[in-house]
């Protein structure tokens, strides 16, 4: 056989390969209606689960005891510490009362080994979270270790967590990293606040524990003008805060006599108090663990059970999230080249360049650059892949490689989707006033700077049973600094 004829028998083989494993990462109309209505479903099972823990696999639906949202016109100075899936970030807010802030902050890479190595304990994680934010007090306000005026700090923790007042919950399980296995049960707050007093900063009280959902839900409240003020003259109501990042979550205000985990005495004391809504940490990155409705893939199966920390947890949240758009690509890569179907430079697996071989190398970053490649054939793709995995690449591997890439993205925002379509007919948001328009705060790199994402979100959402007429009502609207803000909104009404 000649070189040409096996090489486009070769590429046949190939262009076949892709799109079918393509047409395994389409997300239909039939598929958006199955997965809202199991949405709805589990969102209401969740409400009534009473007792929450590492092996209960539903929505967790945790109550944060947040009963109010902001109006922009909250005032004052208020400390927020964010812990996320890389970074850890201490800033101190001033809300000035007209739907503005001022920010000033320390953002901190976590070191590697506090999330790699099994054996590190609380004390050495808060330890550092502590020592971090003596740095910031050092640098931004002496003038409070100096005088030991006493200062609120919101904590915004992005992980699950059993939440039973607006200042105290305990770790159910980690997620993006971490395996630190003796925080799981305890007091996320009590951990915090002890290494803070250790670390001579008694006057630094932790009085809020915030998701960072709840912190951008709170963020986008306090900052939005629309209340009445749209271009069109509907008004817009804030309804859902949302992370589509590193990963993803949402939460959303629900009427206290629906959330039946709470017991009877604390709906009936809320209530007394005039409290009718509280806001729900949904932990969407949970649903549907036990994968009665996700689609799946081969490639899903083997990043869960082969790659991630936490094996058969937030299973949504691994198809949608940023943290592993690069590390399916990666795996299909994988796949496909040891079926004999691209890079045949390469002879096996061993031989494939080490960043291709190594879990979690291969960004989203990437994957962005090469969805929305339209150089000469698409060098701009050539070269992401050169910088970014030293892997060279012809001109008809590419086309397939951007091929896979679009598949891997619409996948993840057609499902991202579909909480917000849930939600919003849970709670009959777009209905609760004529012509009324509803807002959705949303936080995180994927859902602010991942080309198209955003718009085919929407296209998902006109496919979902909200319709085209419910699509048309909501605003994707993105809220800056949300964790930061609404970390210090919490901590403002504790």
């Amino acid at each position: 056989m000649s070189f040409e004829k096996f090489h486009k028998q070769n590429q046949v083989q190939l262009t076949k390969a892709v799109d079918e494993i393509c047409q395994e990462f389409v997300v239909d109309e039939a598929k958006l209606e199955e997965l809202t209505s199991y949405f709805i479903e589990s969102m209401e099972k969740g409400l009534g689960q009473k007792e929450e823990n590492a092996e209960y696999k539903g929505l967790p639906m945790i109550p944060t005891f947040v009963t109010g949202k902001p109006n922009g016109t909250e005032k004052g100075v208020l400390l927020a510490a964010d812990l996320g899936g890389t970074n850890f970030r201490v800033c101190s807010v001033t809300l000035s009362g007209d739907h503005r802030f001022s920010l000033q902050q320390l953002k901190s890479k976590i070191p590697e080994e506090l999330l790699e190595d099994e054996a590190v304990t609380s004390d050495e994680l808060f330890g550092y979270l502590a020592r971090r934010t003596m740095v910031f007090m050092k640098k931004f306000h002496p003038e409070y270790l100096q005088n030991g005026e006493k200062l609120k700090l919101g904590f915004t923790f992005s992980y699950p967590v059993n939440q039973t007042s607006l200042s105290s919950g305990t770790l159910i399980r980690w997620t993006k990293g971490f395996k630190i296995k003796d925080t799981i049960g305890k007091d996320v707050v009590d951990l915090y606040q002890s290494q803070l007093e250790s670390q001579g900063m008694p006057m630094v009280r932790v009085v809020a524990l915030a998701n960072d959902t709840v912190g951008t839900f709170l963020s986008h409240c306090y900052c939005s003008l629309n209340n009445g003020s749209m271009t069109s003259g509907e008004i817009s109501e804030p309804v859902i805060g949302c992370i589509f990042g590193t990963g993803t979550n949402g939460c959303y205000m629900e009427k206290i006599e629906n959330i039946k985990k709470l017991s009877d005495e604390q709906r009936e004391q809320l209530i007394s108090e005039g409290k009718t809504e509280m806001c729900i940490n949904t932990e969407w990155g949970s649903f549907d663990n036990d994968l009665k409705h996700l689609p799946t893939t081969k490639y899903d199966v083997d990043i869960d059970q082969k790659f991630s920390s936490n094996p058969g947890f937030h299973l949504f949240e691994k198809r949608v999230s940023g943290m592993f758009l690069g590390e399916l690509l990666r795996n299909v890569l994988v796949d496909l080249h040891s079926r004999r179907l691209i890079f045949h430079q390469y002879p096996d697996t061993e031989s494939l360049p080490h960043r291709l071989r190594t879990p979690f190398d291969l960004s989203s970053e990437v994957l962005s650059h090469i969805e929305i490649d339209d150089s000469s054939e698409l060098r701009e793709t050539e070269l992401s892949l050169l910088q970014s995995l030293r892997l060279p690449t012809t001109y008809e591997e590419r086309v397939e490689i951007q091929k896979l890439v679009r598949a891997i993205s619409r996948r993840s925002a057609y499902l991202a989707a579909v909480p917000i379509s849930a939600i919003l007919i849970k709670t009959g948001a777009l209905n609760k006033r004529y012509h009324g328009e509803v807002e959705i705060g949303c936080d995180g790199s994927v859902v602010e700077y991942y080309p198209g994402f955003r718009s085919m979100m929407r296209h998902a959402l006109a496919l979902s049973p909200i319709g085209p007429d419910g699509e048309r009502k909501v605003h994707l609207c993105i809220a800056k600094d949300g964790s930061g803000v609404g970390a210090a909104l919490c901590a403002l009404v504790a």
